[in-house]
């Protein structure tokens, strides 16, 4: 039954008057002949909540709650109060930002006009059916294969091979789905849809998603895999640990919870996943659809940009900047031949709106006895008036076809290498012989140039004063394409090559050599690109076509123009919804300010997760105690981290990128973490000395932990400004104030009397030995820092000096 009403459906087309009926369209959506395409769907609100929730730490941070509960050890439940807030935050953004990009996925959705029951309707491209009828005109991508049943057009199928010349398709032509319409318009039955289209055959591939090359990732990965290998086996050792040196079981639950918890920075993976998910919103609200949340990592690292010349440097319009004349004889003037000739003429390509522009059109034009309309094919129009003879317009080699165009070959050339596009206006007094010219004579030239958008000087000057180097990568030809890179301010623009018919090794060697690159078939785009990774450059790419997947897909960060084909969006991480490419620096810019802020914000976590280990350690080895219950680690998750690094990760920071994630961060949480561990280690030895108790070296290394992380938080959110300053001056009041007035709460004993006399004297006040000494571990905790700060680069200097005293230099 279906194989029949398909064999229908082909052998009854529809009729080019009324087109399709509505039940003609309810059959072939029956059919499944509908123009949709696989895509990848974003993830579920479910999807989002069930992936916050069931972490890693996440679910180790429900066991450890659980233990605590088991001993009705409420108290010490203070850490979820934090991870349940980080949750609720990153489960809240990522919602936020899904519903921002369907909404923008939903506007970017190009519509196609079709006729339907004898009337235009305007349709959704997945909505298209099989033998619908569709308006095509200059400016329209074709969204389905296509027969011309009406008209002419002129079409670019460079989106799908690279080749710029514009193609001619008549009534019986094919029109392939991913060219655009540059010239006439026409009635087209699509006769190939969805996944049968031709479009579709190419870009296969491009839907198997590829991720950006992320440092960030990568570098969580690492600490992911490491604590969990680690915690669990350690926590379970250190529990036994504890338990068989004569420490109550709830006690030594409460130790180990403590410990477990300071080691796992669980909180750093919610805040990456809101930092970028705001950066995601951010860039919507500049018409940029973020399609991988880390690309923006990846484009903010970007040290190479490879562009296309149109839609980024030129906006895609001609101007026509200077004619010249070549005739003593200014009978002919071009200011009055040209609006004639514009008058009989269809064409709506960038060239003609460009000379209309210019000489406009005749509203009285002479009599024309004949008409040539332009075709890539002849390169040229060409009207024969009444009793002026015959003009045309076009390249000068293709209208002095019977020899004398060797005369002015050399002053086009000249113009050429300008980066001009040369036309040549002619004449005869002879007529037309079927369509074919006669014999010549050249009267002037007019000279076309791209027109470079506003924006892009600007943005070039940009990427140039942040040490990214463009390069500009196009199927046209090297010579222009290099004019045009000059006045847009590419530096080194001279410096161009022809790729074509070099072999790939050539390519290869070319990629470092040269700034621009014309006459790039699309698997020479793929070659470049790996070329320059090779070298080590982290390398971001432009398209607009299907002759760019290759290309987008190698790139370490992609980005596609809206404008272009569906095809290249979807391969791309990122898309410029306004097809802007002044938006490229308010991306790296973004990039920059996430990437900055989680690599602060991680060295304030990484410092409480090293410390921790490290005193994890000193309780294996040495005291066979952990000094740390959970409860006392509230004020520093929430004060000293927690607070700070969600008010930091949303502050501007357009610094650049150096260096990697995990190397930065380690080298700015060490010193920090040994500060913590090295003032332990003086505690714990003077303890038997001072006398203390569990309770009071507890308070003493907390307390001055909690400050040592003050002193990196101070370090990391350099430089201070007024905003900073408050945020700082606020979270140490709060801590200043809990130790003072609330420090049973947190299990802390009072530092003052007065506390004493108003609440149960379960913990004794810190004598003034103690106290003393608290005030000397806080006032060295800079110091401490600043000397394991430069520990490395001193021990450094003293090997070399000694290398060097032994080999005699």
């Amino acid at each position: 039954m279906e194989a029949t009403r398909k064999e229908q459906i082909i052998l009854h087309p529809p009729s080019l008057k009324e087109g399709l009926t509505k039940e003609d369209v309810n059959i072939r959506k029956q059919l499944n002949y509908v123009n949709k395409t696989a895509k990848g769907s974003s993830k579920t609100v479910l999807g989002i909540i069930l992936t916050n929730i069931f972490t890693f730490f996440n679910i180790v941070n429900i066991s450890i709650a659980a233990m605590l509960i088991s001993i009705q050890s409420y108290k010490h439940l203070f850490f979820m109060i934090i991870i349940t807030l980080n949750t609720v935050i990153g489960i809240f953004q990522e919602i936020k930002a899904k519903k921002t990009i369907d909404r923008l996925s939903l506007i970017s959705n190009p519509k196609a006009l079709v006729l339907r029951e004898g009337e235009k309707e305007e349709i959704a491209i997945d909505e298209v059916v099989l033998n619908d009828l569709i308006f095509l005109k200059i400016g329209n991508q074709i969204i389905a294969d296509c027969i011309v049943r009406e008209g002419f057009v002129e079409v670019d199928e460079s989106l799908l091979t690279g080749e710029s010349d514009p193609i001619g398709k008549q009534k019986g032509d094919k029109l392939l789905s991913g060219s655009y319409v540059v010239s006439g318009n026409c009635l087209a039955e699509a006769v190939k849809v969805g996944k049968d289209a031709y479009v579709e055959s190419l870009t296969k591939k491009a839907k198997q998603y590829k991720k950006p090359n992320s440092d960030l990732i990568k570098s969580l990965k690492i600490i992911i895999t490491t604590i969990g290998i680690f915690i669990i086996p350690v926590g379970i050792g250190l529990f036994f640990v504890q338990y068989n040196q004569g420490i109550n079981y709830p006690t030594a639950i409460e130790k180990t919870a403590g410990a477990m918890i300071g080691m796992m920075p669980s909180g750093l993976f919610l805040l990456t996943s809101v930092a970028l998910a705001v950066g995601v919103i951010r860039l919507a609200q500049n018409n940029t659809l973020v399609q991988e949340l880390y690309c923006i990592e990846t484009l903010a690292r970007v040290d190479t940009l490879c562009l296309d010349k149109t839609g980024t440097i030129t906006d895609g319009t001609m101007e026509v900047k200077e004619t010249i004349f070549l005739s003593e004889d200014k009978k002919y003037h071009p200011d009055k031949i040209i609006p004639h000739l514009m008058a009989y003429l269809e064409d709506n390509n960038q060239t003609s709106l460009a000379l209309v522009e210019k000489f406009g059109i005749s509203k009285r034009p002479r009599k024309a006895n004949k008409v040539v309309s332009f075709s890539s094919q002849r390169k040229y129009t060409a009207v024969e008036f009444n009793q002026l003879g015959t003009f045309a317009l076009g390249a000068p080699e293709f209208i002095l076809w019977q020899g004398n165009y060797l005369d002015i070959k050399k002053e086009v050339e000249k113009e050429a290498r300008k980066g001009y596009r040369v036309l040549l206006l002619a004449h005869s007094e002879e007529a037309l012989t079927n369509e074919k010219l006669p014999k010549m004579t050249p009267l002037a030239f007019v000279l076309l140039e791209d027109t470079v958008r506003n924006d892009a000087i600007a943005t070039i000057e940009y990427f140039n004063t942040h040490n990214v180097d463009v390069r500009v990568i196009s199927g046209d030809n090297a010579l222009t394409v290099s004019q045009i890179a000059k006045r847009a301010g590419v530096p080194n623009a001279d410096k161009y090559i022809s790729l074509e018919n070099l072999d790939d090794k050539e390519v290869v060697e070319s990629a470092s050599k040269y700034q621009i690159f014309g006459r790039v078939s699309p698997e020479q785009k793929k070659l470049l690109i790996q070329a320059l990774k090779a070298s080590g450059k982290t390398v971001a790419m432009t398209g607009d076509g299907v002759n760019d997947i290759l290309a987008l897909k190698e790139a370490d960060a992609s980005i596609a123009l809206a404008s272009g084909s569906e095809a290249a969006r979807n391969a791309s991480h990122l898309v410029l919804l306004d097809s802007n490419f002044s938006s490229m620096p308010k991306v790296v810019g973004e990039g920059r300010r996430v990437i900055n802020n989680i690599q602060r914000v991680a060295t304030l976590f990484l410092t409480k997760t090293i410390f921790s280990v490290l005193l994890t350690m000193v309780a294996f080895f040495v005291t066979k105690e952990y000094p740390i219950s959970p409860v006392q680690l509230f004020l520093i998750d929430f004060l000293v981290i927690g607070m700070p690094s969600f008010l930091i990760s949303l502050q501007v920071n357009n610094e650049q990128i150096k260096g990697r994630f995990l190397s930065n961060v380690m080298k700015k949480a060490l010193p920090g973490a040994l500060t913590v561990a090295f003032q332990t280690l003086i505690i714990y030895f003077l303890k038997t000395k001072l006398n203390m108790t569990d309770a009071e070296s507890s308070t003493l290394i907390v307390i001055s932990a909690t400050f040592t992380g003050f002193v990196v938080l101070y370090r990391v959110i350099q430089p201070l400004t007024t905003y900073k300053r408050i945020l700082l001056f606020v979270t140490l009041l709060l801590f200043i104030a809990a130790i003072v007035f609330i420090p049973t709460v947190f299990n802390f004993n009072p530092l003052f009397k007065f506390y004493l006399s108003t609440k149960n004297n379960d913990f004794n006040q810190l004598g003034v030995e103690l106290f003393l000494l608290l005030i000397v571990m806080v006032q060295s905790a800079p110091l401490l820092i600043t000397f394991f700060v430069k520990l490395p680069s001193w021990i450094a200097r003293g090997v070399k000096a000694a290398i060097m005293k032994l080999s005699g230099v």
